[in-house]
């Protein structure tokens, strides 16, 4: 039995955050850059859900310890919304190829987490035929932020 549930939305207050001299108010700033926060939400999350996480530019993030066939990506919900296309399909230059990427998210669990209000976070794990289904176009804008974790 995994560690987590689909569609349970998890709510954790971390804590004893720090960094040698720098004030809170400058972490917290840092970690609400998605960039700078997935180098630590993934083997926090792999710890917390007794995931096995694949480190490196892998497809995905995690195998379940259960299952390793269960494979799951980390996507991070910030002020910007939640993007789950394939990282390689963004930015300048790159091609959106909805085929792959269609192909890529019905094959695995998205582990979604907000980090808006950091240090507070929220994660849920859904199916990534449901999140599809629901953002056809890869996207969750922050407008459904509410509704997404309710």
């Amino acid at each position: 039995m995994s560690a987590y549930q689909l569609l349970k939305t998890y709510t954790f207050q971390l804590s004893n955050i720090g960094f040698d001299n720098l004030p809170p108010c400058v972490l917290e700033s840092i970690f609400k850059d998605g960039r700078a926060f997935s180098h630590l939400i993934e083997p926090w999350l792999a710890n917390k859900f007794n995931l096995i996480h694949e480190k490196g530019c892998k497809h995905f993030d995690f195998k379940d310890s259960n299952n390793p066939e269960i494979l799951i990506d980390e996507k991070t919900f910030t002020r910007n919304g939640l993007s789950f296309t394939p990282s390689n399909m963004k930015g300048q230059g790159r091609t959106f190829n909805k085929d792959i990427f269609e192909k890529k998210t019905n094959s695995l669990v998205f582990c979604c987490v907000s980090n808006i209000n950091f240090p507070e976070i929220k994660v849920k794990f859904i199916d990534g035929k449901d999140l599809l289904e629901q953002y056809p176009k890869g996207c969750i804008p922050l407008k459904d932020f509410t509704e997404f974790f309710d």
